[in-house]
């Protein structure tokens, strides 16, 4: 058993195994690019690279330019998109290090071209009213053609694909990810007409390769399924299999009485005797405070409350009846369930759990 004050540990062989399954539903010949960002959503984006790059994998995406750099200064060598905007100012460092760079339009693509040799994607906004060309309508497609045109006649770009992103494809009966996609095709239509060359098309994320396989195009972009999460309690797919376990330790066992209060604030106060484990989590590991008196943990299979305000290190739990000693394990989160659990005491979702293990919270990979 680790001696780790706190430890998540990811499972990539439960990554290869999701990444198959999703390879799995697709056409023979769409692409499946691995989105990797806030460090493969707070698993290890260089080690999850690695390993599906070992498994035959070449497309990855991240958010930003800094991201992308610890990729490539990591040894990761497939295509690397960055879905952000990144500052022209970095442009000689997108062809230095042969990145892939998100444009929403002409003026952006222009200023790069000004200044280093890109490959890009085009970004449509066809809905999501975030970055993006806007193409919201399929009248909209004459305008936006127009602009990609512009960008396809630029010196130093080249367009090597476009995409779009689904506002609520976790939604299996959403009539707006259709609108959204009537408008997509009828951009990628008028594209083809004008003898425009795109490359290649995608638009379906997590959601969408779940709920919308007619929608693949040529390729697709797997995010939370990647590491085993559901999009959404209504897109669920049980085949997945959840990549990180969040453990921690029992530091110390006490018992306090009806007169002791708990944590900053002195928020909880036992209503009898009780006995109290100190847990080395807190906050600054991931373990939200406003998960304070809201948390269940596992101990030796029992799930004991939260109590009190969690600290920036540490937090108690009551422990009354549970068998416990200083240095048993201590599960935060293991499944589906816990992690849907956290989010829903939280009122966010299970990405944010998920991403919000910190740095400083070591990893143990096992295969």
């Amino acid at each position: 058993m680790s001696k780790k004050r706190v430890e998540a540990i990811i499972d990539l062989g439960a990554v290869i195994s999701n990444y198959d399954h999703i390879k799995n539903k697709l056409a023979p010949n769409t692409k499946l690019l691995s989105v990797v960002k806030a460090d493969a959503y707070g698993h290890g984006a260089i080690e999850v690279c690695h390993a599906l790059e070992k498994h035959g994998a070449t497309e990855f995406a991240v958010a930003c330019v800094e991201e992308a750099i610890v990729l490539r200064e990591g040894g990761v060598k497939g295509n690397i998109l960055i879905l952000g905007i990144t500052d022209e100012s970095y442009a000689e460092t997108l062809e230095k290090y042969s990145l892939t760079q998100t444009v929403d339009g002409y003026k952006y693509a222009c200023a790069l071209s000004k200044r280093a040799k890109i490959k890009v994607h085009v970004k449509v906004d066809t809905g999501m009213s975030r970055l993006g060309l806007y193409c919201h309508k399929p009248e909209d497609a004459i305008k936006a053609s127009e602009e990609i045109r512009k960008i396809h006649e630029l010196d130093n770009i080249t367009i090597d694909g476009i995409f779009t992103h689904f506002a609520e494809s976790d939604s299996p009966s959403g009539d707006f990810t259709r609108q959204q996609y009537e408008s997509f095709y009828s951009l990628l239509n008028k594209l083809e007409a004008d003898g425009i060359k795109v490359g290649t098309r995608h638009c379906c994320n997590s959601a969408g390769i779940i709920n919308y396989p007619e929608m693949q195009l040529d390729m697709v972009r797997a995010g939370i399924i990647l590491y085993g999460l559901y999009p959404s309690a209504e897109t669920v797919d049980d085949k997945l299999i959840p990549a990180m376990k969040l453990v921690s330790r029992v530091s110390s066992v006490s018992e306090i009485d009806e007169n002791d209060t708990v944590s900053y604030g002195r928020s909880y106060r036992p209503a009898g005797r009780i006995k109290k484990a100190v847990v080395s989590i807190g906050y600054a590991d991931g373990l939200s405070r406003v998960l304070s008196g809201k948390a269940t943990l596992r101990i030796n299979g029992v799930d004991v409350p939260v109590i009190g305000n969690i600290c920036m290190d540490l937090c108690m739990a009551d422990v009354t009846g549970c068998d416990c000693k200083v240095g048993d394990e201590v599960v935060v989160f293991e499944n589906n369930e816990d992690v849907n659990r956290l989010a829903a005491l939280a009122n966010t979702i299970n990405y944010e759990i998920v991403c919000s293990v910190k740095n400083r919270v070591p990893r143990k990979y096992i295969d």
